[in-house]
């Protein structure tokens, strides 16, 4: 999977496939022993949000118009029924709020995502947590 496959590139990191991606990273910037001021950091950064991104189109699909992609979507969601329509996924998706960086950690670390209430209680968590999912990215993945 990419993010393995991303902090593999770094020998002297040993990737938990049961922590977050986010403590995953953390950790590998203090083994590398990187300051906020090195421009090194911003390159592993990007690194880092490509592989994430990467990981949920493996996950989820590039195909927003693919009922098998949404119905993964509505199972790791715990959407039940799930619907047997692409209309019908969206609809029941369109309400829920997830963090997209848990969201994509969930089937490796079969941790339950986290559903929130409301868009301020997920965006207090975002913020808490520094979970930001890359927003450039998901355009592409057709969500």
């Amino acid at each position: 999977m990419p993010l393995a496959a991303f902090f593999a590139q770094f020998a002297s990191f040993s990737f938990n496939e049961n922590q977050s991606s986010n403590k995953n990273f953390d950790r590998l910037i203090k083994v590398m022993r990187i300051t906020t001021e090195d421009p090194v950091r911003r390159e592993v950064r990007e690194g880092f949000k490509d592989a994430l991104v990467q990981e949920f189109n493996e996950r989820f699909g590039t195909d927003g118009n693919d009922l098998s992609n949404w119905q993964n979507l509505c199972d790791v969601l715990r959407i039940v029924p799930v619907p047997d329509t692409v209309q019908g996924c969206r609809e029941r998706i369109w309400d829920t709020h997830v963090n997209l960086v848990d969201l994509v950690d969930s089937p490796r670390t079969r941790k339950p995502v986290k559903l929130f209430a409301s868009l301020g209680e997920l965006t207090n968590y975002t913020l808490n947590t520094g979970k930001f999912f890359p927003s450039r990215m998901r355009i592409k993945a057709g969500y």
